[in-house]
């Protein structure tokens, strides 16, 4: 069955029915939930591997795989047209069929259907199905159901499902739950299998909450959920099953988190005291004072640095709100107490960014540094590894090339990661492991909104920079669309004539063949060759040129001989000009919040007044909208993660579709938080449902 009818429903919490029904049917024999996926009829060793893959190796843990949605079946129209969005489901006469070849292997069927209440005519198409064609002969009775599809020719049905007289759709009505199915599986047999392992596992399922608690957050005991999930009574027992099928997942990722911060323990850490003395010194090799925020951070942070249990801190802080600064204090106070500091980035741009920013306050200081990428070759290379591994270098820079085999420190005490959320679990792990109780510090420009932190990075204790040093302009987010576009260039060539310098930003490189904005490379040729700004020098970079022909290009523009640089998203982060006082967007609609914001940053660094232009489709309007009313970093994060999703918290994806039960960021914040409490209140608890779990981050 695909569900039962939508009816009014409060949801139980107990697991088993008090007043059976006599007439209903038997119910089939329990199975045990820890058997594996095998025992079930149609999964054979292919389809186990592919089970194995996704995570599902038992029944049990195809009960607890939630439905990625559930689907009320509607009502058939009576007239056309169909709705702008959402599902619709009509009845009516096949009018007529046609396939057509595009190129290749791709095709599309398009049916047109006269409605039987209306005789109105709707269109439903099937991609790459050509056999689709041959169901439908003029005449033959259909009944169709899926989701509307703005296509070339108007709206139409996008892949629906097909009933008939013989085969019918289930009633309007009906609950359905849908499921994503693993790669090579089929949705409906996969749905099936959960299904089936749901029906007979769930009274066998083990319920760890409490009831206390499960009622204080109005949700189901386990083998309610399970059975509610799977085959739902309402749309209100769907919910609640869903939540507490969430918290199953959020359960084991805090527990994990609980472990882990408990097996650090005395790591071995070098415990680098920070005296009045040492603060004075290394606060007086900055140019400048620092802020509230930084001084805040920084004293939070050297009171870790002097511990022997090994430091695991993120410091977020919007673009712009000296970060480096602070991680700058960390390593020199790593080097004074004997130590080595490697210093991550994930670009060559922002490695040469940093090591350029922090080198001479280094050499001001006495300190060796060096840096390496991966175009540090031969001879260079090795005297570079050489003087790491004699303890000359106190601060390397670089990118993956700090965590590749050949490469040794002396004493390797602290680990500093930019950008970190671009590094993956084995590669923090490298860099950790070339050194015994190495302190990490993970700096992010995005900053990390409250309820992914609380989830997340609840052993990494956060610290927060929001505070903007002193002395900045401000900076102003305008949509820019229709016939103002004609007016940028002459606007730019007013900013540059005035000695400040631009840049124009493009999604993609190249034209693909295609004639769509946003090509860098198309955009350069325009400007090289507008007499209204080649004459403030016009340059290009991208992640395809060579490193040392990008490093001369951004220089250029760093000192100012270049007025207008084009170039792709590769100057997100790491370059950083203080004359830079415009910033344009082109095909903004293909870069998300997090991203644009980031690009954003580039500008507004000096003291002059600075603006962000958007230049983008309508399809990004609300996008575009929430730019040019706020500059706020975690507002923007907040509607990013909304927008995006959690992501698979406990394993190595990073983004996506939320995982763990499909647990909501903000609708479910309260299961976090309950999750939480279960896990660091009852350590047996929090050690039973951590084991076998997915392997976290370091």
């Amino acid at each position: 069955t695909l569900g039962r009818p939508l009816a009014p429903h409060a949801v139980s919490t107990s697991a088993a029915d008090p007043d059976p029904d006599p007439d209903a049917p038997e119910r089939p024999a329990e199975l045990d939930p820890s058997a594996p996926v095998e025992d079930l009829p149609g999964v054979g060793p292919a389809r186990a591997r592919a089970l194995k893959e996704a995570g599902l190796v038992t029944l049990g843990d195809l009960c607890l795989h939630a439905p990625a949605r559930l689907v009320e079946w509607p009502h058939p129209l009576d007239a056309g047209p169909l709705p702008d969005e959402g599902r619709a489901r009509v009845r009516g006469a096949v009018v007529d069929a046609r396939l057509l070849r595009i190129r290749g292997r791709q095709s599309s069927v398009t049916v047109r259907l006269r409605l039987d209440g209306s005789g109105d005519e709707v269109r439903a198409v099937w991609w790459n199905q050509p056999w689709m064609k041959e169901r439908f002969p003029a005449g033959r009775a259909v009944d169709l159901s899926g989701a509307v599809h703005k296509g070339r020719s108007g709206l139409e049905l996008l892949n629906p499902a097909v009933g008939s007289e013989e085969e019918p759709l289930p009633d309007p009505g009906t609950l359905q739950p849908e499921y994503d199915a693993p790669k090579g599986i089929g949705d409906a047999t996969f749905a099936g299998w959960c299904r089936t392992a749901a029906a007979r596992c769930a009274e066998r399922m083990a319920e760890h909450v409490p009831p206390a608690l499960l009622a204080r957050a109005d949700l189901p005991d386990l083998p309610t959920a399970i059975r509610e999930a799977h085959d739902p009574r309402s749309i209100p027992a769907w919910e609640a099953a869903r939540r507490r099928l969430a918290l199953v997942g959020l359960l084991r990722l805090q527990a994990q988190l609980v472990a882990r911060r408990a097996g650090r323990g005395d790591g071995g850490a070098r415990a680098v005291r920070v005296d009045a003395a040492l603060d004075r010194e290394l606060r007086g090799r900055l140019p400048y004072e620092l802020t509230g925020d930084q001084s805040a951070a920084w004293q939070v942070l050297s009171r870790e640095l002097g511990r022997r249990t090994p430091m695991r801190r993120l410091l977020q802080g919007d673009v712009g709100t000296g970060k480096t600064a602070v991680a700058a204090l960390c390593a020199s106070a790593i080097v004074e107490g004997g130590g080595q500091t490697a210093f991550l980035a994930p670009t060559e741009v922002l490695a040469e960014q940093h090591h350029m920013g922090l080198g001479k306050l280094l050499d001001a200081a006495g300190i060796g540094h060096a840096l390496l990428t991966g175009k540090v070759k031969g001879e260079e290379r090795a005297e570079i590894l050489r003087r790491l591994e004699e303890g000359e270098i106190g601060v390397l820079f670089g990118t993956h090339a700090l965590f590749q085999a050949g490469v040794q420190f002396a004493r390797l005490d602290l680990a500093i990661i930019d950008e970190q959320h671009r590094f993956g679990v084995g590669q923090r792990s490298a860099l950790l492991e070339k050194g015994r109780g190495v302190h990490l510090l993970l700096m992010t420009a995005t900053p990390i909104p409250r309820t992914l932190a609380l989830t997340l990075y609840a052993d990494l204790e956060v610290v927060t920079l929001r505070e903007a040093p002193p002395g900045r302009g401000s900076v102003s987010t305008r949509w820019v669309k229709g016939p103002k576009t004609r007016k940028v260039i002459p606007w730019l060539a007013e900013r540059m004539q005035a000695g400040e310098q631009v840049y124009w930003v493009c999604p993609r490189i190249g034209t693909d063949g295609d004639d769509k904005p946003g090509a860098a490379e198309a955009r350069y040729a325009k400007l090289a060759a507008d007499e209204r700004v080649r004459e403030f020098g016009v340059e290009l970079v991208h992640g395809k040129l060579p490193p040392d022909e990008r490093s001369w290009r951004l220089e250029r523009f760093r000192r100012g001989d270049i007025g207008l640089l084009v170039a792709t998203t590769v100057i997100e982060v790491g370059v950083d000009v203080a004359d830079a006082t415009v910033i344009v967007i082109e095909g903004a609609e293909r870069l998300g919040l997090a991203q644009l914001h980031q690009l954003r940053g580039r500008v507004g660094r000096g003291p002059k007044d600075s603006w962000c232009l958007l230049v983008g489709a309508t399809v990004a309007a609300e996008r575009f909208e929430l730019l040019e009313r706020t500059r706020d970093g975690f507002e923007i994060a907040e509607e990013d993660l909304r927008r995006r999703g959690m992501g698979d918290l406990a394993g190595l994806r990073q983004a996506g579709a939320n995982q763990e039960g499909l647990a909501d960021p903000e609708r479910d914040l309260d299961l976090v938080l309950l999750a939480r409490e279960l896990c660091q209140g009852d350590p047996e608890l929090a050690r039973r449902l951590g084991s076998g779990g997915p392997r976290l981050t370091p």
